[in-house]
């Protein structure tokens, strides 16, 4: 019996040694980073209607919109992609953020009239959508949106 007296009074320290490891504020400092500047950091997904994950980094903004019906801002501080503003698109601009990875650049000329012509996209809008898929899909055309002619 001695043995289990023994036993019992190391278990109740053995109990109040765990008690303390877990209180330190070990959830504090990971959710510190993932915020900064109002900007939090968002796992690599395939954003809709895009076909393909991503080559830039995601990130998700708190919205601004502005007279002209464009939102900002389009990037974050860090230059990822702002997933509240590729929302806010992904309507007006379904063509151009969906057209994928490998496009020429008359392919995407075409998707963006197809997004004025189609899904009432202002040229404005139009402008933003195709700078959020250039940076979501790694593009480098020297492409001027607002002089994309539609016929």
């Amino acid at each position: 019996m001695a043995l289990i007296v023994g036993a019992c009074s190391s278990s109740p320290s053995a109990s109040t040694s765990p008690t303390p490891s877990p209180s330190p504020t070990i959830a504090s400092p990971s959710s510190t980073p993932s915020s900064v500047n109002g900007e939090t950091p968002v796992p690599q997904q395939v954003l809709p209607p895009a076909p393909d994950l991503p080559v830039a980094n995601l990130c998700s903004a708190a919205l601004t919109t502005t007279a002209d019906g464009n939102a900002t801002p389009l990037l974050c501080s860090s230059g990822a992609v702002n997933v509240q503003a590729w929302r806010f698109y992904a309507s007006v601009s379904a063509s151009v953020l969906g057209i994928g990875l490998n496009p020429t650049q008359g392919q995407v000329e075409s998707a963006m009239c197809d997004d004025i012509a189609h899904n009432h996209a202002t040229r404005p809008e139009e402008a933003s959508g195709y700078k959020l898929a250039a940076t979501y899909y790694g593009w480098s055309f020297n492409l001027d949106p607002t002089r994309v002619t539609c016929s």
